[in-house]
């Protein structure tokens, strides 16, 4: 597998960042599902502490994405999706980007705003650098929400094509991302014109 993108395949670090971003965002939908059902304690405190710094994971890996895209062109569409759903698809996956950094964001804000701050793995404490401020607070705690249930939409969308296209379209749509997969003649095509996201 090359390193960088080809015209016809995605390279290896684009593709450990897609899954690793994958995975951390499941493990952070899991980690936030548990941590507000349990009793206030040295276990929930486990569970925010973590939830709190994989979000700044979080937003690392995906400025991460954004500047190995900005310097790295991606492979052509696939031959198999069509002009309406190249589009769609960009506009998507565009809005799955902005959620995926304003979510870190926006809850960063909100515990430090709600003055809870953030204990790194559980080991070093962060300076509050906004102090104290109830208001803000609130409104980053609902927008943080609001982000989580609207990402989890446009994911949900997003794993549900790739399969569709795979399973019924028959032509292994998805090894174009599998780790270690290799390109087959139905998954290559001319690279992209429009720029969009990994």
């Amino acid at each position: 597998m090359p390193f960088r993108n080809t015209a016809h395949r995605y390279g290896a670090v684009t593709k450990t960042l897609h899954w690793t971003v994958f995975t951390l965002v499941l493990l952070q939908y899991l980690a936030a599902k548990i941590m507000t059902h349990l009793s206030p304690g040295a276990g929930q405190n486990f569970f925010y502490d973590w939830h709190k710094s994989f979000g700044l994971v979080l937003l690392a890996l995906m400025v991460a994405r954004f500047v190995w895209r900005a310097t790295t062109p991606l492979p052509g569409w696939s031959p198999m999706l069509t002009e309406p759903e190249r589009r769609l698809s960009h506009r998507l996956e565009s809005l799955m980007y902005l959620a995926l950094v304003a979510l870190p964001v926006s809850g960063y804000v909100f515990v430090m705003a709600g003055d809870y701050g953030v204990r790194l793995f559980g080991a070093w404490v962060l300076p509050n650098p906004i102090d104290k401020r109830p208001v803000l607070a609130g409104t980053a705690l609902t927008l943080h929400v609001l982000l989580a249930y609207a990402a989890l939409v446009v994911i949900a969308w997003h794993v549900g094509h790739c399969l569709k296209k795979h399973f019924y379209g028959r032509h292994r749509f998805i090894h174009r991302m599998l780790p270690l997969s290799r390109p087959t003649p139905a998954n290559q095509a001319p690279p992209r014109q429009p720029a969009r996201a990994a």
